[in-house]
């Protein structure tokens, strides 16, 4: 088990995770049904215009699904650590990561500290 963590924080945050997962497979799934092959129409003006929003949305749902997967991944590897004990621990810094922000954001890897840093040096790329 982590340091910093009890049983019972780590259970509530396992929760949490297991909650999210299936909303976001839900979701995905969901966006999944709804991408129909993209339409390619030389009719009128206004089955041009509805061909071409029917592929917006579609390349919505595609993006969607994406960040859906993304997020899966990122929990996936978060109870991954609970179970090798070392989930709650920040990747960058090894501090221990309080459990009012892993609370809030359950599947996060890094303290505030190093996050900050993180999308400090992202945005100065």
């Amino acid at each position: 088990m982590s340091e910093g963590l009890s049983a019972a924080q780590l259970k509530e945050l396992k929760d949490m995770l297991l909650a999210r997962r299936k909303a976001l497979t839900a979701e995905m799934d969901q966006n999944i049904e709804n991408l129909a092959p993209p339409e390619v129409n030389a009719g009128s003006v206004s089955q041009d215009e509805n061909a071409r929003l029917r592929n917006q949305t579609r390349e919505v749902d595609a993006a969607l699904t994406n960040l859906d997967m993304a997020d899966i991944a990122r929990i996936d590897r978060a109870l991954e650590a609970m179970d090798e004990g070392s989930y709650g621990v920040c990747a960058r810094c090894g501090c221990h990561i309080p459990f009012e922000r892993l609370k809030v954001e359950p599947m996060t890897q890094h303290c505030v500290k190093c996050k900050g840093e993180l999308e400090q040096a992202a945005a100065r790329a």
